[in-house]
């Protein structure tokens, strides 16, 4: 698939575009896709404002492919000057004094917010249905969920809105959504991307990601992101990160598949997983089944929660009113907290919430968080064994195509086992990608693919290859 960055960067070098109309093109198209609630707060004045300094710079910046590109900021992302809200009405008036590292290496790349995204409230929810500015629907059919919580980034980037936005990962928030909506959506190795400046939903789960419509744009993107940063204490040094340089399709590949992960989907979706194998196979690469025990599997889920909710609740123990946010008066502490909270935060945060109070209470805390977390480790080293016996790990982006909001909010409709995979990513740190595979009763169905710690290059090589094979392969309708 042809890189939309590229296209867009070789317009301006040539004058066939400027940078104003790109982002007037930009801002149209979010206008006319209101209906789908994807944007909290747009920055369309800053964004033509810069692109006006802009338009006569391109002679100095050939070289700097994301020089004059519009993009979507997911809105838990500081961004100095303009209201960050991270999905809550708590922070519905907030604007931070100061930019998260990747708003100002994003703003030094001289590429252009022109919006800021809608999503679950804080990160806390995986259907884009949980935000206080109103659930995000489908691009593709208004009935249905986009996933969560990178909802808004992700519709936007689908509807050609933008090239490329960014997201957050705790669980699969960069990589399930993708899956419903047929673009790219990459999660790097722990750390290669600085969080400073991002609200926490789970420190030590959360990852900052990158939307975009093809692997190459990812790359170019994500490339322009990984950068050490002092202020991040979970920052990680990358000897070599030129992930679009050096980007290459690899010919042989052992890809590991889950033995059994097909009892876990339904008929449609596993026709296609199961017909991609063949694919693959097909196209010279080898399968190699990896047995993972499904007590393990089963346990996934309830490990998440456990340590997600946990680290939530401690990381918004700030939420005081006091110090920033909702402030609803008190003549106490504990009133004025209990107030501000209980008129701002939405029922999904406040379960999530009371459920982490719960799990970190004195006399759960062993029984309960630390054994998660013993059992976190026992699905990580089972997970870095699997990846150490081939190239590459394949599972499903989603285990159905997007469900209906209606299905969801009524409780019809639940995750699977298989789904819950995403989130070994996170548990150990690893890199993860989901690409477009093919549509299954009209609407994407994505896979997935992992590699080993720091192997962020492999990942995008191996996606690359993949995305050329499904491209020609995989796209039609089951």
């Amino acid at each position: 698939m042809k890189s939309i960055i590229l296209q867009m960067h070789d317009q301006l070098i040539n004058g066939k575009k400027t940078v104003a109309e790109f982002v007037d093109e930009s801002i149209n198209k979010i206008n006319e896709i209101k209906y789908t609630n994807s944007v909290i707060t747009d920055s369309f004045s800053l964004a033509k404002e810069k692109a006006n300094k802009l338009n006569d710079k391109i002679e100095q910046n050939h070289s700097n492919l994301l020089f004059g590109i519009p993009f979507a900021m997911k809105d838990n992302v500081c961004t100095k000057g303009v209201i960050t809200t991270g999905g809550s009405l708590f922070l519905k008036d907030f604007v931070p004094p100061y930019n998260a590292t990747i708003t100002t290496l994003l703003d030094s790349a001289n590429s252009i917010m022109v919006c800021k995204s809608n999503l679950d409230e804080f990160g806390l929810g995986g259907t884009g249905t949980y935000s206080a500015y109103g659930i995000v629907k489908s691009i593709l059919n208004n009935e249905l969920i986009v996933g969560g919580s990178s909802s808004g980034s992700t519709n936007l980037v689908a509807a050609n809105a933008v090239p490329f936005a960014i997201g957050t990962d705790t669980g699969d928030s960069v990589r399930r959504p993708p899956s419903f909506l047929g673009v790219v959506g990459y999660k790097p190795t722990y750390g290669l991307i600085s969080r400073y400046g991002i609200l926490p939903y789970a420190p030590s789960l959360d990852h900052v990601g990158v939307i975009a419509q093809t692997v190459i744009d990812t790359a170019i993107v994500s490339e322009s992101l990984v950068s050490y940063d002092s202020k991040d204490f979970s920052s990680q040094k990358i000897d070599d990160c030129h992930f679009y340089k050096n980007i290459k399709q690899i010919s042989k590949l052992k890809v590991g598949v889950i033995k059994n992960l097909e009892k876990y989907l339904p008929p449609n979706t596993c026709k296609a997983y199961l017909d991609a194998i063949k694919i693959i196979e097909k196209q010279g690469h080898t399968i190699v089944y990896i047995d993972f025990d499904e007590k393990l599997l089963k346990a996934i889920h309830a490990i998440y929660y456990a340590i997600s909710y946990s680290e939530a609740v401690s990381c918004w123990a700030n939420l005081s009113g006091i110090i920033f946010g909702a402030n609803f008066g008190g003549t106490n502490y504990d009133e004025i907290l209990k107030v501000a909270r209980s008129k701002t935060l939405g029922d999904q945060i406040k379960r999530r919430f009371t459920i982490g109070q719960y799990i970190t209470r004195k006399d759960n805390f062993d029984k309960v968080f630390l054994r998660a977390q013993k059992i976190r480790r026992f699905l990580v080293n089972k997970w870095v064994e699997a990846l150490s016996k081939v190239d590459t790990l394949m599972c499903v982006g989603a285990s159905t195509v997007a469900p209906s909001i209606q299905d969801v909010q009524s409780q019809k409709f639940s995750a699977s086992y298989a789904d819950d995979l995403l989130c070994i990513a996170n548990f150990g740190g690893t890199p993860s990608i989901t690409i477009p595979y093919k549509k299954v009763d009209g609407l994407p169905f994505g896979l997935n693919f992992n590699c080993k710690l720091f192997e962020d290059q492999k990942l995008f090589n191996v996606a690359l290859t993949f995305e050329e094979i499904f491209e020609k392969n995989g796209g039609a309708d089951e």
